[in-house]
Parts: C-alpha cells; sequence; structure tokens
C-alpha cells in the first residue's frame, strides 16, 4: 500500500527530474564536429592565399567607382582578376563554417532564446557571403570591360554590408565553436563520482518551480512536470467550512485549473507544515534589528511555541544573532565549541549577548580605523571596477580598430597621428563613403515598403499567414542591416573623428587625461558616499519639495522629481560623466588603437581575459566587507573565562556557519527563514515594475517557488567552495539585507546604475535552484553547462543591462525588502494560523508596507486579511489616555500629532481553498506590533520621542547607532511585545477561529470586542 509520503516522493521525483532533451552525440564526436566546422575555412585561406601577393582586393572592392578602382589597380589588372578568382575559395570556406558553427551551438545550447542569436550568426554569415559573391562578379567583368562607375558602386556597398555582417558573425561563431570544444573537452574528463546517502523520499533534491508560458509557448525551464504538493495541512477546528465540493465552485473538482496561481505560489518544501503559530520581522537595519531584540525578549514564552520565524533584512539581524549564538559549531569545523545556551536564556535581557549587540551597534564602522577601512574598501571596489570596464572598452576599441584599418570605411591614419599627438598631425574631415549611404538609404527604402505592404495584406489574410508573416521578418531584417550599416558606417567613425577632435580643441595630454580620470572616480565615488551616507534626505527633499511648490503655486508641479532633487543631480552627473568618459575613450581607441606599440595591443587583451576571468565580482564588491561587518556585530557565543560569562565572536576566517547546520532548529525555538529577493528581469515570473520574487534561505531549503528550491546540505557540497560561502547563516543575513544594490526588484532607484557600474553593491550571485537538475541528475552529457567557478565580469554587465533571466545559472539575490519588506507573505506561505508581524520598517507611521504586503498576498496566494481599526496606527489619532477618559497631557501632549492610538492591531486572516488540496481553506489571525508612538508608552520613550523629532522613523540609511538610539528602540520593542503578549494568548486559547468581520460602511467602525483584539477602556 502506497502511503500519502511515498505519492508524494516520487511526485516530487518526477517533479526534479531535467527536462528531456535528445541524446547527446559522444563527447569526442562533439569535438571533432567543432574542429571540422573550422575546415572549410582552413582550406579557403589555403587555396586563396598566395595567388595574387600584394593584391589590396578590400581596397578593390570598396572603391566605388572606375577612376578608385583603376588608382588601386594600376598595371597589375590580370593579377587583380586572379586574386577575385581564387578569393571564391575563401568566400565558399567561411560561407560553410559560420552556419555551421550556428548550427553546431544550437546543438550544444538547446536554448530557444540562445539558440536564436546562434542561427541569425548562421543567417549573417551566408548574407555575408551572398554578398562578397556579388561583389566579386561585378569587379570582375568591370575591370575587364570599359563602362560606368555602376559596378563598382554597388560592389563597394555589398562589401561594406558584408564586411560589417562578418565582423558580429564571425565573433559569435568562435565563441560558438570555443564553447563546444571547451565542453566537449570537459566531457572526455572522467566523470567524478557523487558522495552517497543523499536519497531521501522525504526530501528530495530539488523541487522545481511552477511551470509558466513564455512568448515563445514554452516553459522557461523545458519542465512539464507537476511540482509537489503541500503537505496536508493540519485539521481546522470544529466549525470551519470544508472546501466546496459543488461542480464549478471556486477550488472545486468541477473547476479544472482554479486558483492554480494560488496553488503553485503557496508552495513550500516538504517538511513545512502549516502551523498554530509563527513570526515575521521586518526590514529596517538596525533600527528593526532593536525593535526586533526587544519585541522577542518580551514574547520570549510565546516564541517557544512557534514554528517558524521568517526575517527580512535587520529583522535578521537579530534573528542570525539568536541563532548563531543557541549554535554549537559543526562536526569538523576547525573550531570546537558548545553554545550551552536554550531558548529560555539565549539573549535574555543582561547577558553578555545583549550587551555585545549594544556595543556595536555602529557595525559598519566605529572609530577613525574602521572607518578608513569602510571608505578603503568601497574605494578600492570602485577603482576595480572602472579599470576593468575602462580595459574593456580600451580593447572593445583596439579590436575596431584593427577591423577599421584592414576595411578602410574611414581613414583612419590621419586620425591616429592626431590622436597620438604626433608633431604636426591635423585630423581631417569625417568622410563617409557615397555607395555606403545609398546602401543603407536602399534597405531604410525595403523596410519602408515591406511595413507597407505588410499593411496592405495583414488584414485579409490575419497575423499568421505566410504573406504577411514573411514581409513583417523582411521588415525586422531589413531595419536590422541598416541599423548595423548606419553603426558601422556612421556611428563608429562619427565617434573616433569627435574623440580626436575634442582631444585636439582641448590639447589633452597625459596630464589633462589624468586629472579627467581622476575627476570620474572622485564623482563617482562621491555619489556612492552621498547614496549610502547622507542620512537627512527625507528632510532635504521637503524643504525642496516645498520650495518648488511655491515657486511654482502647486505642489504636485516637479514635485515627484523635485522631492529627491539633489541625489539625482550628483548621480545623473556621475553616470554622465562615467558614459561620457567611455564613449571618449571608445572613440579614441578606435581612432588609434592599430597604432599602439605592439606589446600593448598584445598584452592588454590578455590581462583584461586573465582578470575577466579569474575575478569574482561579488567578491570585488561590498557584499564581502557586509558580511563581515554584520558577523562582527552579530555572530557571538556565550563563553565563560575565569569564572565570568563573556560574549566572543565567530572566527569569521575559520568557522564556516553553514545553514545546514548553524541555522538548524534547535528545542523550543522555531525554524528561522532568511526572506531575500531574486531578482528577474522579463514578465515570465513577475509583473511589470515587481522585477523580483521570494528567495528564502533555510537550513532545509534555499529557493522559492518561482525559481524552485535546492536542498541546502546538498547546495553546499555540490557548489565550489569559493561560492558555497554564501552559503552561511552570516551571508544569509548579508543577502537579506542587501538593501542597496544594481537591482532592487519593486524599489527600483536611480542608484541602481551607479551600483552596477561602479559594483559598490551588496547582494551576491547564488545558484538557481531551477538549473540544477540536469548537473545533478547524473545523466552524463558534454552539451550541459558546468557550474562556473568563479562570477565574472559578464554578471556585472548583466547588471549594467538590467537583463536577470529566470534560466540563468545565477540569481542575483539582494533584499527581501525588494519582494517584500516584513517577511508576512512568506509566513502566511506557510499558512499560520496565527501570524505575528513586528514591523519596524519606518514607513512614516502610515503602514504602506503593511498594507503593500496584505495586497501583494491577496494577488500571489489568495488570502484575504481584514484588519481591526488599522486606522488606530496613524500618527495623531491619539487623542486621549489608553482608558479613553483623560486627555492627553505632560509630554503625550506635546507629542499628540505624532501619537498613534495603538501599537498593536490585529487582524483577519483566510486561506483559499485551493484545488487539489482538501483541507485547504482555513482561517487565522494577524497580530501586528508596529513601531508608533503611543500615550501610555514608558516616560522614558516620551522624553526621547520629544528630544528626537524623528523617533521612531530614523532613517534605514543611519546604520551608526549610538546607545540612546539602541536603548529607545529596543525599549519600544520590549513595549508593543508586552502589549501584544496578551493578545497573542487570546488567539491561540480561542476554542473556534475568528469568523470574518463584514466590511464596515465608510466612516463607521465596529464597535464588538474581536477575538484577539484588546478591549478597549
Amino acid at each position: 500500500m502506497t502511503t500519502a509520503t511515498d505519492e508524494r516522493a516520487e511526485r516530487t521525483a518526477g517533479a526534479s527530474a531535467p527536462a528531456e532533451r535528445s541524446p547527446a552525440l559522444p563527447a569526442w564526436a562533439g569535438l571533432l564536429l567543432a574542429l571540422g566546422a573550422l575546415l572549410p575555412l582552413a582550406l579557403g585561406l589555403l587555396l586563396s592565399s598566395g595567388r595574387a601577393p600584394g593584391a589590396r582586393l578590400t581596397a578593390l572592392q570598396l572603391a566605388g567607382s572606375r577612376a578608385a578602382a583603376e588608382a588601386v589597380v594600376g598595371e597589375h589588372s590580370a593579377a587583380y582578376r586572379a586574386a577575385l578568382r581564387a578569393e571564391l575559395w575563401l568566400i565558399g570556406g567561411y560561407g560553410l563554417t559560420l552556419p555551421a558553427a550556428a548550427l553546431l551551438g544550437g546543438y550544444v545550447l538547446g536554448r530557444r532564446h540562445r539558440l536564436g542569436p546562434a542561427l541569425v550568426a548562421g543567417a549573417g554569415g551566408l548574407l555575408a557571403a551572398g554578398c562578397d559573391l556579388g561583389a566579386n562578379l561585378l569587379l570582375r567583368p568591370g575591370l575587364e570591360h570599359a563602362g560606368s562607375d555602376t559596378p563598382f558602386a554597388v560592389a563597394a556597398a555589398l562589401t561594406t554590408v558584408s564586411r560589417l555582417l562578418i565582423l558580429p558573425a564571425g565573433v559569435t561563431a568562435a565563441g560558438l565553436l570555443a564553447v563546444t570544444a571547451a565542453r566537449a573537452v570537459r566531457g572526455l574528463r572522467p566523470a567524478t563520482a557523487k558522495p552517497g546517502g543523499d536519497a531521501d523520499p522525504d526530501r528530495p533534491a530539488l523541487i522545481p518551480p511552477w511551470p509558466v508560458l513564455t512568448r515563445h509557448g514554452r516553459t522557461p525551464h523545458g519542465s512539464r512536470h507537476e511540482p509537489p504538493q503541500r503537505e496536508a495541512p493540519v485539521a481546522d477546528a470544529p466549525g470551519t467550512p470544508d472546501a466546496p465540493d459543488t461542480p464549478g465552485a471556486p477550488g472545486a473538482p468541477g473547476a479544472p485549473g482554479a486558483h492554480a496561481h494560488w496553488r503553485d505560489a503557496g508552495r513550500v518544501p516538504p517538511g513545512r507544515e502549516p502551523a498554530e503559530l509563527g513570526f515575521c520581522a521586518s526590514g529596517g537595519g538596525i533600527r528593526s534589528a532593536c525593535v526586533t531584540l526587544g519585541a522577542l525578549q518580551a514574547l520570549r514564552p510565546w516564541l517557544k511555541r512557534a514554528r517558524y520565524l521568517v526575517s527580512v533584512s535587520g529583522g535578521g539581524y537579530t534573528v542570525g544573532a539568536l541563532q548563531l549564538a543557541l549554535s554549537d559549531s559543526a562536526p569538523g569545523s576547525p573550531v570546537h565549541a558548545v553554545s550551552g545556551l536554550t531558548a529560555d536564556t539565549v539573549m535574555e535581557p543582561g547577558s553578555p549577548e545583549e550587551d555585545h549587540l549594544r556595543r556595536h551597534s555602529k557595525y559598519i564602522a566605529d572609530g577613525t580605523g574602521e572607518w578608513l577601512v569602510a571608505l578603503g574598501t568601497l574605494l578600492r571596489g570602485v577603482l576595480s571596477a572602472l579599470t576593468l570596464l575602462l580595459a574593456a572598452v580600451l580593447v572593445l576599441g583596439l579590436g575596431l580598430s584593427r577591423f577599421y584599418h584592414a576595411v578602410p570605411l574611414t581613414d583612419l591614419d590621419a586620425l591616429a597621428a592626431a590622436g597620438l599627438r604626433h608633431p604636426g598631425a591635423v585630423p581631417g574631415g569625417l568622410e563617409f563613403h557615397a555607395p555606403a549611404l545609398a546602401a543603407l538609404g536602399v534597405l531604410l527604402a525595403a523596410a519602408a515598403c515591406c511595413w507597407l505592404l505588410w499593411l496592405l495584406a495583414f488584414p485579409p489574410l490575419g497575423w499568421h499567414a505566410l504573406l504577411p508573416r514573411t514581409l513583417r521578418r523582411l521588415n525586422y531584417a531589413a531595419l536590422a542591416l541598416a541599423g548595423l550599416l548606419a553603426l558601422g558606417v556612421l556611428a563608429v567613425p562619427g565617434l573616433a573623428w569627435g574623440a580626436v577632435r575634442l582631444q585636439q580643441a582641448l590639447a589633452a595630454g597625459p596630464q589633462l587625461t589624468g586629472a579627467g580620470l581622476s575627476l570620474t572616480v572622485v564623482l563617482s565615488y562621491l555619489a556612492l558616499l552621498l547614496g549610502i551616507l547622507w542620512r537627512d534626505r527625507r528632510t532635504i527633499g521637503r524643504g525642496v519639495r516645498a520650495a518648488a511648490g511655491a515657486l511654482r503655486g502647486a505642489g504636485r508641479i516637479g514635485g515627484g522629481l523635485t522631492a529627491n532633487l539633489p541625489q539625482y543631480l550628483v548621480v545623473w552627473a556621475a553616470l554622465g560623466t562615467l558614459t561620457a568618459g567611455a564613449l571618449l575613450a571608445l572613440g579614441w581607441a578606435v581612432a588609434t588603437g592599430y597604432a599602439w606599440p605592439t606589446a600593448v595591443q598584445v598584452l592588454l587583451p590578455l590581462v583584461l581575459g586573465a582578470v575577466g576571468l579569474n575575478l569574482d565580482q561579488t567578491w570585488m564588491s561590498l557584499h564581502p566587507f557586509y558580511r563581515l561587518r554584520l558577523a562582527s556585530a552579530f555572530a557571538v557565543r556565550r563563553v565563560t573565562e575565569g569564572g565570568r560569562s563573556l560574549a566572543r565572536r565567530y572566527d569569521f576566517y575559520r568557522e564556516q556557519t553553514w545553514l545546514s547546520h548553524y541555522a538548524a532548529r534547535h528545542p523550543d525555538f522555531p525554524q528561522v527563514i532568511f526572506s531575500a529577493a531574486a531578482n528577474l528581469s522579463g514578465n515570465s515570473r513577475t509583473p511589470p515594475g515587481r522585477r523580483a520574487v521570494s528567495f528564502s534561505l533555510s537550513y532545509d531549503y534555499v529557493g522559492g517557488p518561482d525559481v524552485g528550491y535546492a536542498r541546502t546540505d546538498l547546495l553546499e557540497r555540490r557548489t565550489r567552495r569559493h561560492i558555497a560561502r554564501d552559503l552561511t547563516v552570516q551571508s544569509a543575513m548579508a543577502v537579506s539585507g542587501a538593501a542597496f544594490s544594481s537591482a532592487m526588484g519593486r524599489q527600483s532607484r536611480v542608484y541602481q546604475g551607479l551600483f552596477a557600474v561602479t559594483n559598490a553593491r551588496l547582494g551576491t550571485w547564488l545558484p538557481n535552484p531551477a538549473e540544477l537538475g540536469p548537473a545533478w541528475s547524473g545523466a552524463p552529457d558534454w552539451r550541459r553547462p558546468g557550474q562556473p567557478a568563479v562570477r565574472r565580469l559578464p554578471y556585472q554587465l548583466r547588471e549594467l543591462t538590467g537583463r536577470f533571466p529566470a534560466d540563468d545559472r545565477f540569481l542575483l539575490t539582494t533584499d527581501g525588502g525588494h519582494y517584500e519588506n516584513l517577511g508576512l507573505v512568506e509566513l502566511l506561505r506557510h499558512r499560520v494560523r496565527t501570524a505575528v508581524c513586528i514591523d519596524a520598517s519606518g514607513d512614516s507611521g502610515y503602514a504602506a508596507n503593511l498594507a503593500a504586503a496584505i495586497t501583494l498576498a491577496r494577488e500571489e496566494l489568495g488570502i484575504v486579511i481584514t484588519l481591526h481599526q488599522p486606522e488606530l496606527l496613524i500618527p495623531g489619532s491619539a487623542t486621549t489616555d489608553r482608558d479613553g477618559d483623560t486627555p492627553l497631557h505632560g509630554l503625550a501632549a506635546q507629542l499628540s500629532d505624532r501619537l498613534s492610538a495603538r501599537g498593536v492591531i490585529t487582524g483577519d486572516v483566510r486561506y483559499p481553498a485551493v484545488e487539489g488540496e482538501p483541507g485547504s481553506e482555513r482561517h487565522g489571525t494577524l497580530i501586528v506590533l508596529q513601531a508608533v508612538l503611543t500615550a501610555d508608552m514608558p516616560y522614558e520613550l516620551q522624553s526621547y520621542a520629544v528630544a528626537n523629532r524623528a523617533f521612531p522613523n530614523d532613517e534605514t540609511s543611519d546604520q551608526w547607532f549610538d546607545h540612546q538610539q539602541f536603548d529607545a528602540y529596543q525599549t519600544l520593542g520590549r513595549y508593543l511585545g508586552e502589549q501584544a503578549g496578551p493578545v497573542i494568548e487570546q488567539a491561540l486559547s480561542a476554542a473556534t477561529p475568528p469568523a470574518v468581520v463584514p466590511a464596515q460602511p465608510q466612516g463607521s467602525s465596529p464597535t464588538e470586542d474581536r477575538v484577539g483584539e484588546p478591549a478597549e477602556g
């Protein structure tokens, strides 16, 4: 008899199987095919060389007129005709090699979005060969017989198109053959056996993401299997309605596919059953860490009964500290330590751990030495990133310069002499070849004709008919060719000419160039400091907005722009300077590159290749520094030395806090889940504007429903050690709190571009669980790419372009707030009956993050949350003391415009009935602890609030808390926890789940008490 667990394991094993691909040829056959694809080109070069030594065929082909052609040929007409005949071998050679490389690359890559460019490159090679052949056939009779300039002009136009096609097609073909050969060579090596003991029917190695269809009608990961079903929920209390069984009703068997998105988005790994109680702690940096610490200290009796503890960003600082303080060292670790703490004693008030946190609340930098290290780390990252990008720009310019020198679409000789500051050298005027301009005009006219014909053919025949489809594709092809021609004939030569002319106008020598580079670095550095350290942006933004409103007579005009105008101006200036500098460097390299010393032309690409292929971009970012600083403050154990209890830091370099061990559950302590965000581009997974999905890290699994889950222990062992160091508790804390990054999900900001260019960002690239199936399945297929050893320069280029495909081997994981800043949606995904949310996200008292989380929970999971009197959280809602009879007086009266009526509110949670999951409909209670000021808070908090206007919403950018700030926010958290304790107990002890409260008419409020809500008065 098959048990439910066995069935679930079978479904999971089937779901994690890799997508089917045609059987691969042997690796040696792939290597032979890669070498064989080069054979036609090699034969063509061999047969065409030596037939006419000294013949300048390219100059003849680009002559454009009979007179220019005769000047090139001179008295050697017969030799040039022989050279044209011999070139047919070369044309045939590359005309076969380029398509063969494209087809072989498509066979190896096997992905539609990669197969398309490969086949386009092959088609470009065929078209280039056709253009070359046409030019050859026109020139041979033109040299033999007198006539007009037309054959030479057409030949020049065809040659221009051919050369501009060969450049990208040849580079692409070379890359495809190199990838094929490298994978084939790797496939020839003996396969390494995977360690045994990994099979566990209840804990599958991989859980695939739920399938979606792309615009091509395919799933991004090629899987058609059904993801595993959720564990059956615990039985609801008496009175809970069962799932409807009426055909056609939502969630009923008669409604196929009903609530499919809610079911798929609500998937969690096996073993995470629905529970009675769970906590979540919001983001907000050190502010949230302090509030969370105080709240969890006050709520310890209920924390011990909780099943899950989800944290985001700053809340994860405290949660990670609790988890690490409870953990013993891992078996085999070079550090041997035993915690000895329990859920009752960890981080208790007055403990060494708590004192350590208070003394290190300025965890990023405290003191001159640490500030210099922090600023030096930022400067090092900026210099390395900009140097690498400058080298890449110069190598690109060098390659283009060699191309234009070999194919003289424009005259670079005078530009090179002037650009290298040769005495008396003056750049001439910018000249364009008339045949090339004519070809550009013809292509644009052809595109226009195809478009007009498509307009005529589309209405009667339809979108998918053969003729409209062909005309549409011809239009796209003509526009693409026209764009390539404009870029190669107009834009790049114009950029080179402009760069040299500007150099001449400014008399720019080494000193001025060095000053410009220094200014670029300084401006970028200051812009980054402004974005990271500016602590009063809201105040300045409000002042600028008010001034703009007064000048314009209305605050709405320009308000959105001027709110952050100062930082926008600085960032735009930095980005503008970087862009202008890169373009000028590219233009100058195009103009002068071929004339550089040979050593420079050889060594620069070699150095760039060596560094770019071996330098890990993540480890040159701020992520390692941030992780180290967090560990210095929040990774401690209590030890006893000399009869005294002390807090000793973890040895950051010797003791790797692997998630599978150090994030494991402890007795009477909930499972810790660090909530982060995986950034994705396109609309296959995310709607417009969100650009991020849930990505969680815990001891059992890493991942999310949109990208799949990978078993944590296997991921640690099967990932390169260099990258696996980001699968630790300390790294999870840093990733979950990676607030500023080159991709910020729903919180896009102008700084993202600057963070990407300078690599001065947080977050890291982690393995994509959805792409691990083929590598972990054990089935040999040399075509599959291996896991990269380092996250190379292309990953920084992805950040620059904002391209984060869902089927990439790595995902850029950043702050959980880029998806949802409270961790509430992730907690509700685990279907807890009582959800306690500690909200210290600092959104100025209007609970905007809470509203966003409620909206997202309804959209993704179908969970309906009805808050009880949320208006009580609004600052200014408190007009009397809590008893409702005494007017505000004393310090409370001075704070009246900032006081909220309550800091703890409740709400009803209704989970939907989901098809295929009996008993999925259930009800629960949400308890929100909001970091606001209330009239009955302790006197010391009221006094601090009077003296500090920003409290309790100090900027998240302020990560340098002093002891007063730490104590104030911790005390606020403890006060909120004391207020919430009885509410949690009432919700847990309720005999029946609370009924859903009907919506109230606008302007009215319920008068009766609700389950789980403290009674007024």
